[in-house]
């Protein structure tokens, strides 16, 4: 293989690996959260140095989730009393605000799995980076917080 060649598969390699992250699913309510067994699960996000991409978990018995998430980049968001994550504020912490303000994206993202489960995160991230947190619920009666 000549030099070049090599070169591309390195950078190709590299761009690869920066374009993906782990999103840590911790369970706080519902059945997974009694159970002390299931800590995190790890969800890898692909496309994150666009505004959408694809999510892929198994879970802790198996079940293998896939699904798509999607950020609006650079929207102001009001969340109301209806919304999910208002509905959780008890697990959003002291002192979140509910407005995600300028500089910070709205996201959600949402994962069908081989048994029929549903789940749907409700995220935010920081303007420009891949970093962010949030909660999903499943159709299973678990409601997770998010950290990416």
């Amino acid at each position: 293989m000549n030099p070049r060649a090599i070169a591309s598969t390195i950078v190709a390699a590299l761009m690869a690996a920066g374009c993906s992250t782990t999103a840590r699913l911790y369970p706080v309510e519902g059945p997974l959260s009694a159970d002390i067994k299931y800590q995190a699960m790890e969800a890898q996000v692909s496309g994150i140095t666009g505004n959408n991409g694809k999510i892929t978990l198994v879970m802790p018995a198996g079940e293998s989730c896939e699904g798509e998430w999607s950020s609006a980049a650079g929207a102001g968001l009001t969340l109301t009393h209806a919304s999910f994550l208002t509905q959780h504020d008890h697990l959003w912490g002291f002192g979140f605000s509910k407005s995600t303000g300028v500089g910070q994206n709205p996201g959600r993202a949402i994962l069908l799995c081989n048994t029929g489960r549903r789940i749907e995160i409700h995220f935010v991230t920081g303007a420009g980076t891949a970093n962010g947190h949030g909660l999903g619920e499943d159709s299973e009666g678990n409601v997770y917080r998010v950290m990416f």
